[in-house]
């Protein structure tokens, strides 16, 4: 390892100043590591990258919504970038060339990078590891290259705790007629794909809404086609690279649920929706010596056609609505609801003169990790 530039004359403590450079946003940091080489080399080593990333997360979160046009396929897409706190949005520039024979598709988001695949003509498909605040963009081998080109594959993105290395799993089918299903995980510590292993029977895939949790990656299972609710919470560890799942009660599913992370502990959300009124219904679920445990934390009723829960924390929640009217192209509407007075503010509203829908909706933090 190099040794650290010399260091400039500084009035105030070292840590001081790592401290106060923890809670600033991602552009100060950019732009004090252009003072000199000592700052560079400072405000870049691991350990302030973790200072700075815990800071982050106790910060309000942003939600990353890619947004496609029906039809279309590459340029009919688009990723903006929501502040659940004030409203604020952005449109990113993804980082790479599109044309009209590709496609793109946001795998997830984690310690405030993104994970894309992607492919074109000359490119039949691609990852990379994006971290739209530093613009750092990583390439990884696609292992969809040497499988069957039109069988299942699915993938899921997370770190390791506490480390800037992170995992790709990719779960897919060697022949398209296979029940069975198999794991595969790239690491980036080690630089390729790894494990290469069968899942259980009850594994076919991971749900494009997985959430990520302490190094396990939990999504909702269908075991049947037939079936118009999950029946079951599916969960991998990547320590462990074992499958596990946590069975969801009658009275607990719905047509419209979705998983969400609050302060490290695990949710599910049921939408039970009628024609002109729905209510959620918010479990906490925790593990015990005695199996997984439902805890009803709250519930909402509301008028007219069901939100989606996407963000919790204890105030408040995040909702995306779509609400369109036939003659007015498409609108999306971003609420922010006070899960303690049931009182609700409307963070943005957006309209589109094409018929467009959400194809994925992340939240992440804005962060200096490398990638």
């Amino acid at each position: 390892m190099a040794n650290p530039p010399s260091k400039p004359q500084i009035l105030l403590p070292d840590d001081l100043i790592l401290e106060i450079f923890a809670r600033a946003d991602v552009n100060t940091i950019g732009r004090s590591r252009t003072l000199c080489s000592y700052w560079n080399w400072e405000l870049g080593i691991e350990e302030f990258v973790f200072k700075h990333l815990h800071a982050a997360k106790k910060r309000p979160a942003s939600i990353y919504v890619h947004f496609g046009v029906k039809g279309r396929r590459s340029l009919g897409s688009w990723v903006f970038r929501f502040n659940v706190d004030t409203g604020e949005n952005e449109r990113l520039h993804i980082p790479f060339l599109r044309n009209s024979q590709g496609q793109f598709e946001v795998i997830g988001t984690d310690n405030g990078c993104m994970a894309i695949r992607y492919s074109c003509i000359s490119h039949p498909s691609n990852l990379i590891v994006w971290n739209p605040n530093t613009d750092q963009v990583t390439r990884i081998p696609d292992p969809m290259q040497h499988h069957c080109c039109i069988c299942a594959s699915t993938y899921a993105f997370l770190y390791f705790p506490d480390s800037v290395g992170y995992v790709w799993i990719n779960i897919y089918k060697k022949k398209i007629l296979d029940s069975q299903s198999w794991l595969t995980s790239y690491s980036s510590v080690t630089g390729h794909w790894d494990s290469n292993f069968p899942c259980p029977p009850y594994v076919q895939g991971v749900d494009s809404r997985y959430v990520v949790n302490h190094g396990i990656v939990y999504w909702l299972n269908w075991n049947n086609h037939a079936q118009t609710s999950p029946q079951c919470i599916v969960h991998f560890s990547i320590f462990t690279n074992q499958f596990g799942f946590i069975l969801i009660p009658v009275e607990a599913r719905a047509m419209i649920q979705r998983l969400l992370i609050c302060e490290g502990c695990l949710y599910y959300a049921a939408v039970h929706a009628k024609s002109d009124s729905y209510r959620w219904l918010i479990w906490k679920i925790e593990e015990g010596n005695q199996g997984y445990s439902w805890e009803l934390s709250s519930q909402f009723r509301g008028h007219g056609s069901a939100e989606s829960p996407e963000y919790l924390t204890h105030d408040y929640l995040i909702t995306v609505k779509d609400t369109s009217q036939p003659t007015r192209g498409t609108q999306f509407t971003i609420t922010k609801l006070d899960t303690k007075n049931q009182q609700r503010r409307t963070l943005k509203v957006l309209e589109f003169p094409l018929s467009t829908y959400i194809k994925s909706l992340n939240l992440n933090f804005n962060t200096i990790v490398p990638v």
